[in-house]
């Protein structure tokens, strides 16, 4: 027998093996981090109305040169620290400080970058995955390198266009306005509304840079490389390994319940029954067992 098997089906209590015990505990987990998400979201919404009736209620071409399809809403408010972007909405969320036009152009241009990729999907696929794989501890380093992706993604499109000086002025102006924001618990509740401009972690911040000063963001992932990971899953399944066993000699000779079924007949003399296969007879103790499996009933040939 499988050991891992074996262990699974131990019974803890009367109608309850270690499996259905860490199911349940799956379940449970579940459920928990269910109802906080849907209480974040709930909480966000509350935030958000606060917001709307009074945030001053812009569009980016009042700050920035921008054409109509990138000329989203813009809310400057006091009730959040940090820009962020409400992607569900598509609105741009400013603190309600005094920007340098260097300034103001990183970030929105930032942010924008943000709405087009529509982020916002993948961060909360992020979330529900892990919902589902709470006891996975490698899923909450796959949520903050996806994070991390979504930021150089945007940093990248971002600077696309810019020359070597530019983009060095982008980096920089990261880097002077980092120490300006600070993150006050109303903008830790709209974070699940998705916060994608600068993070808690210093370390995300000088990932981006170094993306930015050496242009690693531009380089492509080996296709070959993609195309195997995206085909591991699949292949995963075709491959099945089975533990090595003894063949059991001990069972040479039995036949299996479907020959029995469809090749053997009980029949009785005497109030006593008999069995016959391929011609052979053999007493039976207990015919209820062979009856109630389909072997049927019939008077000796």
């Amino acid at each position: 027998m499988n050991p891992i098997q074996d262990f699974f089906d131990i019974e803890l209590v009367k109608g309850i093996t270690v499996l259905n015990f860490f199911c349940i505990l799956w379940v449970i987990g579940c459920i928990v981090c269910l109802f906080m998400y849907l209480r974040r979201i709930r909480i966000s919404k509350q935030m958000l109305l606060a917001i709307s009736q009074t945030a001053k209620k812009r569009k980016v071409s009042s700050f920035i040169k921008s054409d109509s399809s990138s000329d989203y809403s813009v809310w400057v408010t006091d009730l959040v620290s940090v820009p962020m972007v409400l992607g569900l909405k598509e609105v741009i969320l400013l603190p309600e400080k005094q920007f340098s036009e260097t300034e103001l152009e990183v970030i929105l241009q930032h942010e924008i970058q943000h709405v087009k990729n529509h982020d916002i999907y993948i961060k909360q696929f992020s979330n529900i995955l892990m919902i589902i794989y709470w006891w996975f501890l490698p899923i909450y380093w796959l949520n903050n390198n996806i994070n991390l992706a979504l930021e150089i993604r945007a940093d990248a499109k971002a600077t696309k266009h810019l020359e070597k000086a530019d983009v060095l002025k982008y980096a920089y102006t990261l880097v002077d306005i980092e120490d300006r924001f600070d993150f006050t618990a109303i903008s830790k509740s709209l974070s699940i509304s998705s916060n994608f401009f600068l993070q808690e972690s210093p370390n995300v911040l000088l990932y981006r840079i170094n993306y930015l000063l050496n242009s690693d963001f531009k380089r492509k992932s080996n296709a070959l490389i993609l195309l195997i990971v995206i085909l591991l899953p699949f292949i995963s399944n075709i491959i099945i390994l089975e533990p090595w066993y003894e063949y059991p000699h001990k069972n040479d000779g039995t036949i299996s319940e479907t020959e029995l079924i469809e090749g053997a007949y009980l029949c009785e003399e005497d109030g006593i029954y008999y069995i016959i296969y391929q011609n052979k007879k053999s007493l039976v103790s207990d015919p209820e067992e062979l009856i109630s499996i389909g072997v049927p009933i019939r008077e000796e040939e």
